[in-house]
């Protein structure tokens, strides 16, 4: 265990250490307790913390059984309690002799053990140094020209979960939430923690479409691991919402940026929670992506033969591709939207609808009618389905982490 990851647990060692450590067995009860509510390796975080030696977990409870052993013999020796400190020091230096020069300081004066600016519960960035990576970021966007993009997030119903599973299993889970953030951004963007159940990220040269693959990703993967997590006898359920403004559409400023998003995350709570959304004044629901230059086709199945067609754009709703022959508006279709290219094997996407517009183009081009479709309730794409293939054909962020 190392400093960074012993944190969660520093000011509850501090506070067991304050008060009465000569009942040992106690002690231990409640060091496993410890373990046991929070999943991480209480004795080891006790050694960090008195001795800075770091250890895994059974070598701690090895050394934490030989410094109990020394506290009784000195005790008997000198005919008083030691005490849990004194035993501890003169173990590592006269018996496991770990220690060499060994420096003598209060707890209570000890730095925290969380990086300046950041947040000491996930390591996560706090939010004033966020807000200024957004205000710098913003300044290298409008000299290069790069698009810049935010996602703010709310964990759903946290403060409910909190009574429920007691605050120290919410830190775990709130700790491992900001894990889960980590592992969907590249290394350039900035997460943050800018309040109590809140996470943030910043996202350089993203757009308004790779911003809303990133945080849909995320609220996905929050809502499968946290079904499957224990937590105070049943599962934990926990599930984000998420809003999004990106720069220039949005703001030009970073309280400007930040204000767009939140608006756009209260309307995600407002909207039922658990759910993404980008910020825009048409209210609408899902982002829309140009596929037009992607060259995706599609293909119309119903009461007569296939018809080619080139997509123009897509969303969560419904779609809108251009055709050599006129659909009827109303008439039930199937389409088959392919995707990708080079030696990898071409996505396929398969939807169901119904043809909602029709508009012939006046330019003279090989697709000659404009159509739009509105997914079927029931035959619309699964939502993993369509966020796999806009990861692939959309453009904005061509480094993607899985």
């Amino acid at each position: 265990m190392n400093r960074e990851e012993a944190g969660p647990l520093r000011d509850q060692l501090v506070q067991l250490l304050a008060e009465d450590t000569h009942n040992t067995e106690r002690l231990a009860a409640r060091l496993d307790v410890l373990a046991r509510e929070t999943g991480l390796d209480a004795h080891a975080a006790l050694l960090l913390l008195l001795t800075q030696l770091p250890f895994d977990e059974d070598e701690a409870r090895e050394h934490w059984e030989g410094i109990l052993a020394q506290r009784h013999a000195m005790s008997l020796s000198l005919g008083r309690d030691v005490g849990l400190r004194v035993a501890t020091l003169d173990y590592f230096m006269n018996v496991n002799r770990r220690l060499v020069q060994p420096a003598l300081i209060d707890l209570a004066l000890e730095p925290s053990t969380a990086v300046s600016g950041s947040d000491a519960l996930t390591g996560l960035l706090r939010d004033r140094p966020f807000r200024a990576g957004v205000q710098s970021e913003l300044r290298r966007a409008r000299r290069y020209g790069h698009p810049v993009a935010v996602a703010l997030f709310d964990l759903d119903a946290f403060a409910a979960l909190n009574e429920r599973v007691t605050p120290l299993v919410a830190d775990r889970l709130l700790r491992e939430a900001a894990m889960l953030l980590g592992n969907k951004i590249r290394d350039i963007d900035l997460a943050a923690r800018p309040g109590e159940d809140e996470l943030a990220v910043l996202l350089p040269e993203t757009d308004r479409n790779g911003a809303y693959l990133v945080a849909e990703r995320f609220r996905r993967e929050i809502e499968s691991h946290f079904s499957r997590r224990d937590a105070a006898g049943g599962k934990a359920a926990l599930t984000v919402s998420g809003g999004i403004a990106a720069y220039p559409e949005d703001g030009t400023d970073a309280e400007g940026l930040l204000a767009r998003a939140a608006q756009a995350l209260y309307q995600a709570k407002a909207a039922g929670k658990n759910v993404v959304l980008l910020h825009t004044p048409e209210r609408r629901r899902f982002l829309r992506f140009d596929l037009g230059t992607r060259r995706a086709e599609v293909e119309v199945v119903g009461a007569r033969d296939l018809a080619g067609g080139q997509v123009r754009n897509t969303s969560g709703s419904g779609l809108l591709f251009t055709s050599p022959e006129p659909i009827d508006v109303g008439e039930g279709v199937e389409i088959r939207l392919e995707g990708g290219g080079g030696p990898a094997p071409r996505r396929v996407l398969t939807l169901r609808g119904r043809v909602v517009r029709l508009e012939e183009l006046p330019s003279a081009e090989d697709e000659r009618f404009e159509v739009g479709v509105a997914f079927d309730p029931e035959g619309g794409p699964p939502e993993g389905d369509l966020l796999e293939f806009l990861e692939g054909a959309a453009s904005g962020r061509s480094d993607e982490t899985s």
